[in-house]
């Protein structure tokens, strides 16, 4: 297959799961979604409408510390207090007279009649005979300081759509609302192995010196805690056919998506891309992109198929650039609600070394002056074998297809790494 842009590829993925989506067992059966409380939901996809079962506010209650007035009055006018209304306990009351008014306190209930909220500090309180009088300082306007019933949501509105990513101010409203769970698509199972026959998993001996540690693995299955995502670990596969056929009709009957890292290029002993032909399609191989250049999209019956590259950084860059968004989108998140990256621009500090013909992702150290502007460099040396600089940077370089080298003070785009401004 010919190479293709990173947009491209983007597009391409987007656009056959958004055309599988409707036959997709994932979103539209029943037992594909559950209720959860709404402490547990942050991360979590709505998978219904969130309406509003009340008005907000509930009744037309003070916005200050003050008095309640029938009317609006004016500067010098002279008004006897004839009751209290807190929050919690609402004045029953009744008033003799037309010249009453009710002490009010900040998130009480307007009492019935009563037209403005004149504040505390802009009236003088007078004791007279054991009652007690206020007299304006200034005018009071009519409906001063009141916050209406259904001012800000109306009992019946749609407050959260059905798609939304749940976001720790969202339990706010919901629990503002009385609601104490919510509907959410269910977790996605996403598999994810690792192919080599040098692989061994941390934490046991390297048994000779063409022996490495499985990082990749480990490194996808952090990242993907992110996620709505419950992570299958189907471990290291022998570089076999046959037995990368094996591991991988088991992962179609139990996985939504199976994540590969390795064995996706033209090696003698490259065999994912051969297996996943037998058991479906491949969607494209190949972007053109610097970490990662092999890439395989593909399917497998219902379960969908994404292949990085073995080289560690290639499948760090892959899994930020092209799985993520995919992966949103296959846990139910709406397309206006799938997170994207934060970019802006920054002056280099150094010069970047690049060749053209290929979307550039380096890693880099990105700092922000004291007048607010951003400074960026490369962090180490680039080569997609090398992961001690994936672990000190802060941050990417957006460096276009057909950009070459780019000298110290060139405006480039950085992405930073969230996590390191927390």
């Amino acid at each position: 297959m010919a190479l293709t842009t990173v947009q491209e590829l983007q597009t391409l993925i987007q656009q056959k799961i958004r055309q599988k989506m409707p036959q997709s067992n994932l979103l539209n059966q029943p037992e594909n979604t559950e209720k959860i409380t709404i402490v547990q939901s942050v991360g979590r996809v709505l998978a219904q409408d969130v309406i509003s079962p009340l008005n907000v506010p509930n009744a037309n209650v003070s916005a200050m510390d003050g008095y309640a007035l029938p009317q609006a009055a004016a500067a010098g006018s002279r008004w006897k207090v004839g009751g209290i209304s807190a929050a919690g306990h609402a004045f029953e009351g009744s008033l003799h007279s037309e010249n009453e008014c009710v002490r009010i306190m900040t998130g009480a209930v307007v009492p019935r009649g009563m037209r403005t909220v004149v504040l505390q500090e802009n009236v003088e309180l007078l004791e007279e005979n054991d009652e007690q009088y206020i007299v304006l300082k200034q005018n009071a306007e009519e409906r001063s300081n009141i916050r209406y019933a259904g001012e800000e949501i109306t009992q019946g509105a749609i407050v959260l759509q059905r798609g939304r990513i749940l976001r720790e101010a969202d339990v706010l409203l919901l629990a503002s609302l009385g609601l104490d769970s919510v509907s959410v698509f269910r977790k996605i199972r996403v598999a994810v192995l690792s192919t080599g026959d040098e692989l061994r998993d941390p934490g046991t001996p390297l048994d000779g010196s063409d022996k490495i540690y499985d990082s990749n693995r480990y490194m996808l299955m952090a990242r993907l805690q992110s996620l709505p995502i419950e992570v299958i670990d189907l471990k290291k596969v022998d570089d076999d056919l046959e037995s990368v056929m094996r591991v991988l009709e088991s992962a179609m009957r139990s996985a939504d998506v199976v994540i590969s890292s390795g064995g996706v290029s033209v090696g003698d002993f490259d065999y994912l891309r051969e297996a996943v032909l037998r058991l479906g399609a491949i969607h494209h191989y190949k972007v053109a992109i610097k970490p990662g250049k092999p890439f395989v999209f593909g399917q497998m019956g219902q379960t969908w198929y994404f292949g990085l590259p073995g080289n560690p950084i290639s499948g760090y860059v892959g899994l930020d650039i092209f799985l993520k968004s995919a992966l949103w989108q296959l846990c139910g998140a709406g397309e206006t609600q799938i997170p994207q990256p934060l970019r802006f621009e920054a002056v280099l500090s150094a010069p970047v070394k690049k060749a053209p013909g290929r979307m550039d992702i380096q890693r880099a150290l990105i700092t922000q002056a004291e007048d607010g502007s951003w400074q960026a460099a490369p962090c180490g040396p680039q080569d997609s074998h090398r992961v001690l600089g994936i672990s000190q940077a802060n941050a990417y370089l957006i460096l276009p297809l057909e950009s070459g080298p780019l000298p110290a003070g060139e405006r480039v785009t950085v992405q930073p790494f969230l996590e390191t401004f927390l």
